[in-house]
C-alpha cells in the first residue's frame, strides 16, 4: 500500500493533518490482519460506512476505541453456540 498516495487522498476527504492520517493508516494495517480484508478495501469503508465513528474519533481522540469499532464492524459474526455448550460426538453416550 502507498501510504503516500492515501496520506493525500485522506486529507481531501476526511480534512484532518496528516500526523492523523497517518495514524489512521496504521489502524487501518493492524485491522486488515485481523479481518482478512485488503487494506484498500478497510480504507473504502472508512469513507463509506464509517462517518459516524470517525465524528466521534475527531470528539474523543480514543484510537483504541475506534480500532476496536473498526475490527467489530469488519469481523464476520457467527452466531452459533458456544463451544462448550456443544458435547462432542465422541462423548456423547450411547443408549
Amino acid at each position: 500500500m502507498d501510504h503516500e498516495y492515501w496520506v493525500v487522498r485522506l486529507s481531501g476527504i476526511l480534512l484532518w493533518n496528516e500526523r492523523d492520517i497517518r495514524k489512521i493508516l496504521r489502524v487501518v494495517s493492524d485491522s486488515s490482519l485481523v479481518t482478512g480484508l485488503s487494506e484498500e478495501e478497510t480504507l473504502d469503508f472508512l469513507q463509506y460506512g464509517f462517518e459516524e465513528e470517525l465524528d466521534s474519533l475527531k470528539q474523543t481522540y480514543d484510537w483504541t476505541l475506534f480500532k476496536k469499532q473498526l475490527v467489530s464492524k469488519l469481523s464476520k459474526r457467527e452466531t452459533k453456540a458456544p463451544g462448550l455448550s456443544v458435547l462432542h460426538p465422541d462423548l456423547i453416550e450411547e443408549d
